[in-house]
């Protein structure tokens, strides 16, 4: 069921089919409305049809990202124009909607679906476009709450002065632009007016009655701001000369101490105040995960520069040996032990590096442990790259290789060998290193591995999984990792 739910959500994350095939129900239940018949079967029916006519739209939004990196250009937009534009009118065309229903209810099911799936295509993109973008980011963050509801005032006052003066049967509808323009500000005017008693429900009653004195006296502070204000605002508003002269607002006939007047604050603040509740819940939530990540970043940067001197110490122990015994590949195992340190010294403290380079890395890694240790191994490193510039964290398979170099490898007094594997996907990798084993290797971790392990919980937390498998003179380490 864990892996339903993994898959599910994996799925739902990935690609927009779901979103397209929302629109197939909705077209579905349309015809099911449209023709009285509420069963099952024939909504069942009309969902497999419609979604069989625009099979090809959805098989293009399941495979986007292999037609992207396939595809030059040119040929992708003409596809994604063909689906999201032609392909609709050429079902009607073709006369395909028949399948759906030989009446005028089969175009109509093809249009709403076809509009849906533009609409919805639309959106995805700017999405992805635009608000993903920094600028729109930085335009965004600059606009707070009151500053965003102020000016949703302002274009709402414009949007009612015109509907008003666009009304027939308004004698006032060939007013000048002045006339309208006047309108519009008073309207303005009494939605700030109104616009007062969220700001004291937001920045007093929740923030200080709520938050410190609890519900009760926030039920109390909420009486009292209506009762207390709710006159002066409608003594305020009458005083507008439109309304006086117009029948916009209840205050208009003079009676400035009338129920109505309190219920439009009242209900107001009442609907504001879960918005209100729920928005500093999200920005407490923000700073608490911000504050997390920044921990997450710290105790992630303090475990790279544990695996350094972990490693530095196991090469200056390889160069060491070979001094010793005065090896002709000295000099060339010197170089390119400097080179691994520059990787673990400049890669190292990077946040990822590509599958390439981190691939070079480990068989360089293995190059140097076969020079120094002069034995005979049967070395495999079979790879199944999908992508060779996937970004993975820095020497995040190395440890696993360096643990079967010294509880298997160089221990081994017989032919040993050391298998690894390397297999990615666009979603997934995984990586494995086999290795042979004279004795059973030390039940307690070293500094590595238990490194590597809190490592994986910081980086991928939920989306790993590291095995070990201990065969009679065998031993094999597996490492799945999720990258979507």
């Amino acid at each position: 069921m864990k892996a339903l739910a993994s898959h599910f959500e994996r799925f739902i994350l990935s690609n927009s089919v779901w979103v397209l095939f929302t629109g197939i129900l909705f077209a579905s239940i349309v015809m099911v409305f449209q023709e009285g018949r509420h069963q099952w079967l024939v909504y069942l029916s009309y969902t497999g049809r419609i979604s069989l006519l625009f099979a090809p739209v959805l098989i293009f939004c399941g495979f986007r990202k292999w037609f992207e990196k396939q595809l030059p250009i040119i040929p992708f937009i003409l596809v994604w124009s063909f689906c999201f534009l032609a392909y609709p009118y050429w079902l009607e065309y073709a006369g395909w909607q028949n399948i759906l229903s030989p009446t005028d209810l089969g175009k109509v099911a093809v249009r709403i679906t076809g509009a849906w799936f533009l609409v919805s295509e639309i959106a995805i993109l700017f999405n992805r476009y635009w608000l993903e973008g920094k600028v729109a980011r930085q335009w965004i963050n600059r606009i707070s709450l009151e500053s965003a509801l102020l000016l949703l005032a302002a274009l709402f006052a414009i949007f009612y002065a015109l509907l008003w003066f666009s009304v027939p049967i308004n004698a006032t509808r060939d007013a000048s632009a002045l006339t309208m323009a006047s309108y519009a500000f008073q309207i303005f005017i009494i939605l700030f007016i109104y616009y007062g008693f969220y700001w004291v429900n937001h920045y007093f009653l929740i923030d200080r009655l709520l938050m410190q004195k609890g519900v009760i006296y926030y039920s109390f502070g909420f009486i009292a701001t209506i009762v207390l204000f709710y006159p002066v605002a409608a003594q305020a508003i009458s005083f507008l000369p439109m309304v006086r002269q117009t029948d916009i607002h209840p205050v208009h006939n003079g009676l400035i101490f009338e129920g109505i007047n309190a219920w439009v604050p009242f209900f107001g603040m009442l609907l504001s105040t879960p918005f209100i509740i729920a928005i500093k819940w999200f920005r407490q939530s923000n700073e608490i995960a911000t504050l997390a990540k920044e921990k997450s970043e710290t105790e992630l940067n303090l475990l790279k520069q544990q695996i350094n001197p972990h490693f530095f110490f196991n090469t200056l122990n390889n160069l060491y040996a070979l001094s010793i015994t005065q090896d002709r590949q000295t000099p060339e195992v010197i170089l390119q032990l400097s080179e691994l340190m520059r990787y673990v010294i400049y890669k190292g403290k990077e946040e990822s590096v590509t599958l390439a380079e981190e691939i070079k890395y480990l068989e360089d890694y293995v190059r140097i442990q076969q020079i120094r240790l002069h034995k005979r191994l049967d070395f495999r490193f079979e790879k199944a790259i999908a992508d060779e510039k996937q970004q993975v964290p820095p020497l995040l398979f190395i440890t696993l290789v360096e643990n079967a170099f010294k509880h298997g490898i160089e221990p081994a007094e017989a032919t040993c060998f050391l298998y690894i594997g390397l297999k990615s996907e666009e979603d997934s990798l995984v990586f494995s290193c086999e290795n042979s084993v004279e004795s059973r290797p030390p039940e307690t971790e070293g500094i590595g591995l238990s490194n590597l392990k809190r490592r994986l919980e910081l980086r991928y937390p939920g989306q790993h999984e590291l095995t070990t498998v201990q065969g009679k003179n065998t031993y094999k380490a597996i490492l799945k990792l999720s990258t979507l």
